[in-house]
């Protein structure tokens, strides 16, 4: 079946147009954080930040107004003018129309800066699923690739959620950028690292400028003193993570990480335990955290520490 004629691409102009746009946008199936992106709360927040702009909406309408489809991405929580991710996906039901949005949205979002699509849906998915079709075939004709499929952590802590495991090792809170005890640890992690992003990085930059780079992605995201070095009862340093509480409540667990040297003693479990508890003592009311599923050991941190998986988030690159 051809495109009709009387398609409609284009933008809004107004953050009031966006964000009704966007609201109103059909999810390509039911998610928690499918039905938060299209929320008044993130929303108003978004787009009254910047990390959210009219010109990074993308739509389609018929010569009738009816609205058939959207997509929009997201820029970093500093803003500025590139946008970070392809992240909100209202397709239309018509196969090419989807794609024809798709692709016009894609050579946007590419030309402001964007380098990675993202699909939020139930745990378990596949990008190969039955359910993901329409967006896959979508996402695949607009040149975009599957590159790592993640299991995705976001929910209200439970009652007792802190109690355990217990941990045997001591934490010191970084204060200074510089600390060569920090890029120490830090390089340490990312020997023969299962993270997908970070094994790619050092697949195109080399070890160490790919440590160089993940290690200021970090302290661009999280202040310094977000930052722990953990040591064993030796006092050797083990491994490192980083967390944060936002003012609404909202917790991220951002790297959990342990040196190539003391992997298998279960400190990554420890790791992700103190981090926990830490977040909590800080009154955060979600957790939020994401971990690749080939990363097998982090994934039983999580789920040992009582952090149940409600999401696979599939990152796509061009």
């Amino acid at each position: 079946m051809a495109i009709p004629t009387t398609l409609h691409f284009y933008s809004p102009t107004t953050d009031v147009e966006a964000i009704d746009l966007l609201a109103s946008s059909p999810t390509p199936f039911d998610s928690p954080t499918q039905r938060r992106l299209r929320t008044e709360l993130h929303l108003l927040d978004a787009f009254g930040t910047g990390r959210r702009r009219p010109e990074w909406v993308w739509a389609v309408r018929d010569d009738t107004d009816r609205q058939l489809g959207v997509l929009a991405a997201l820029g970093a929580d500093q803003p500025s003018d590139q946008a970070y991710v392809l992240d909100i996906f209202g397709l239309p039901d018509d196969p090419q129309v989807a794609l024809s949005l798709t692709a016009r949205a894609t050579s946007a979002v590419l030309a402001a800066g964007a380098e990675e699509a993202c699909i939020y849906a139930p745990p378990g998915t596949t990008y190969d699923a039955p359910a993901l079709r329409l967006l896959a075939d979508a996402l695949t004709g607009a040149g975009w690739r599957l590159f790592v499929e993640r299991r995705h952590y976001e929910f209200e802590p439970p009652a007792g959620l802190g109690d355990g495991p217990t941990t045997e090792l001591s934490f010191t809170g970084v204060t200074d950028p510089g600390d060569p005890a920090l890029a120490a640890c830090h390089r340490e992690v990312m020997r023969e690292t299962l993270d997908a992003h970070d094994a790619d990085r050092i697949t195109r930059l080399g070890f160490e400028a790919a440590c160089e780079q993940s290690l200021a992605d970090l302290l661009e995201a999280d202040p310094v003193e977000c930052i722990h070095l953990a040591r064993n009862a030796s006092g050797a340093v083990v491994g490192m993570v980083s967390g944060r509480v936002l003012p609404t409540g909202r917790a991220f667990v951002l790297f959990v990480g342990t040196t190539l040297e003391h992997r298998g003693h279960g400190y990554g479990r420890q790791l992700l335990a103190w981090q926990t508890r830490r977040l909590l003592a800080e009154r955060a009311t979600v957790l939020i955290a994401d971990t690749d599923n080939a990363n097998l050991p982090m994934a039983r941190a999580f789920a040992e520490v009582g952090w149940p998986q409600t999401e696979t988030r599939i990152d796509l690159r061009r």
